[in-house]
């Protein structure tokens, strides 16, 4: 969903809350098309419009002191704007750990308000991406899980990923392969093997791939060559990537998106967890498994 479509949510929130005495059953085509007509004129170009607008800016600066200068403006406009108060903490902060208690303090103050609105409702988990008002709070907390994996602190990038999920089971924001990367970081293959189950992912590349280094890290050899030579006939470059030959011709990372599939979503969802393979036995072993070199001890 766009910024524009959030926007005009919100606004059609915000108008059936002030009609709220006026809607019957009978006429809520004629006060939707009064509410368009409206939307459509730009009555609804309020406050917290204007500074979701003043956020958009912020986010397509390249000077770091123009977008917190823009970020301030829209938390004047709108204090409540969890969004740009947690992009002006990664611009005000160096210090991971500063960060880290910001975002913290944010997302405290935000549960206790959603709390009090009944978002936190049992009938609500499991849908907060279908939620408009709960969004900014899932973005903040995906936020900090990335800031503990830049920091290799799995342990604490598990609990709040396993959050994430629990709270939007369709996974919008993609944690489950930040979350599988951890798994595979600890060495721990039953709970990797629980979440693939559970997002019917057995056959999607990135997620055999953390299987085949899982497998491989807790000495079950043959199946992690058996994840390698799938991976090999599922992506033509995957041989190529493994050796060190891939050219940059032959990938696609800029644009951030990639086709399910492809060796690019492999590589997306490595960089938080690249440092594994900066393993010298684990390359040798994929290797020899690619060149079917059976007599080799670790197959």
């Amino acid at each position: 969903m766009s910024r524009d479509t959030e926007a005009a949510i919100r606004a059609l929130n915000a108008w059936l809350d002030q009609h709220e005495d006026e809607i019957k059953d009978d006429d809520v085509d004629e006060l939707l098309q009064q509410f368009l007509e409206e939307y459509n004129a730009g009555e609804y170009e309020q406050d917290k419009d204007q500074a979701y607008d003043l956020f958009d800016q912020a986010m397509e600066q390249e000077n770091a002191q123009e977008a917190k200068k823009l970020l301030q403006q829209a938390i004047e406009l709108n204090p409540d704007l969890l969004d740009a108060k947690t992009e002006l903490v990664s611009l005000q902060y160096d210090d991971p750990i500063d960060r880290i208690h910001q975002w913290t303090n944010l997302l405290n103050e935000e549960k206790e308000k959603l709390k009090a609105n009944g978002y936190f409702d049992e009938e609500n988990q499991g849908e907060f991406w279908m939620i408009f008002e709960t969004r900014p709070y899932m973005r903040t907390l995906y936020t900090l899980a990335r800031q503990y994996l830049d920091m290799h602190s799995y342990t604490m990038a598990i609990g709040i990923l396993q959050d994430l999920i629990e709270l939007d089971e369709n996974d919008h924001l993609g944690a489950r392969f930040d979350l599988a990367g951890c798994y595979m970081m600890m060495e721990d293959a039953e709970d990797l093997d629980h979440l693939i189950d559970l997002y019917d992912a057995s056959e999607n590349v990135a997620m055999l791939f953390f299987e085949a280094i899982t497998a491989y890290r807790v000495g079950n050899y043959h199946q992690a060559r058996k994840y390698i030579l799938e991976l090999d006939d599922k992506i033509p470059e995957f041989e190529n990537f493994v050796s060190g030959d891939l050219e940059e011709d032959d990938i696609d990372l800029q644009s951030g998106m990639y086709q399910p599939g492809t060796i690019e979503e492999v590589m997306f969802n490595m960089m938080p967890f690249i440092i594994v393979l900066e393993n010298e036995p684990l390359i040798l072993f994929m290797n020899q498994c690619l060149a079917k070199v059976d007599d080799s001890p670790l197959n």
